[in-house]
This record gives structure tokens, C-alpha cells and sequence, in this order.
């Protein structure tokens, strides 16, 4: 099983002072594929876990030419906290998503990519 999910890139890498239990997109994981509906919007659920403050995390796509940053302002937390989001990001000819979290000492967190299919594409 250990085995299995790293080579299905089921999982997220961390210091260890910031976890992220939750990434998906429109429903799919990390190692999955999201179909995008035809306004190619996606629905990102993210759940996040810390021990210092948080200062920011970022929704990161690309479409192997280049890559979108969607910065979320986190330094409104304090110490040993836990948040849930749902953020919407236009995936408009994005192949690839993933999420990265960032603490105020600097300590990270990052997933594996989620891949996208644009709707009307095989």
C-alpha cells in the first residue's frame, strides 16, 4: 500500500509544522485526474494544519509553458490551528494543480499534482 501511493503520487511532502490532510479538485486527490466542467472553473478543498502561525498558502497550476500563482493571505492565524477552505480558480488550459502552505518560520508544506482535463478532451 506505501508503495502504491507514492507511485500514484497520493501524497504531500511537509517539515512536519504544517500539514495539509485535504487537497482535492472537483472531488479528485493528488495522483488523480479532475475533468473541468465547461466554464473550466475548479473547486479546491483544502484542509490545513499547523503549529506556528501560518503566513500564506498558493494554488499553483501550469500548462507546461506556464504557471499560475493564486496567493491566500494566511497571517490572520495564530499557533497550533487547523483550517478548512474551498476556493475557486479558473483552470482555463491548465494540465496540472497543486498546493503549497507556508508558515511565519518559514516551515512548508506542499501536494502532489492533481492532473486536469479540460472538458471536451479525451
Amino acid at each position: 500500500p506505501v508503495l502504491d501511493t507514492l507511485r500514484g503520487g497520493r501524497f504531500f511532502v511537509t517539515t512536519g509544522e504544517v500539514l495539509i490532510p485535504e487537497f482535492t479538485v472537483n472531488g479528485s486527490k493528488s495522483g488523480e485526474v479532475a475533468r473541468l466542467p465547461e466554464n473550466q472553473q475548479g473547486k479546491v478543498r483544502i484542509q490545513l494544519k499547523w503549529t506556528f502561525p501560518l503566513d500564506y498558502a498558493e494554488i499553483i497550476s501550469g500548462n507546461g509553458k506556464t504557471i499560475k500563482r493564486q496567493r491566500l493571505d494566511l497571517s490572520a492565524t495564530s499557533s497550533f490551528g487547523e483550517k478548512s477552505l474551498t476556493v475557486d480558480v479558473d483552470l482555463a488550459g491548465q494540465r496540472w494543480i497543486r498546493l503549497e502552505a507556508w508558515d511565519i518560520a518559514t516551515n512548508g508544506a506542499f501536494t502532489q499534482p492533481v492532473w486536469l482535463q479540460q472538458a471536451g478532451s479525451r
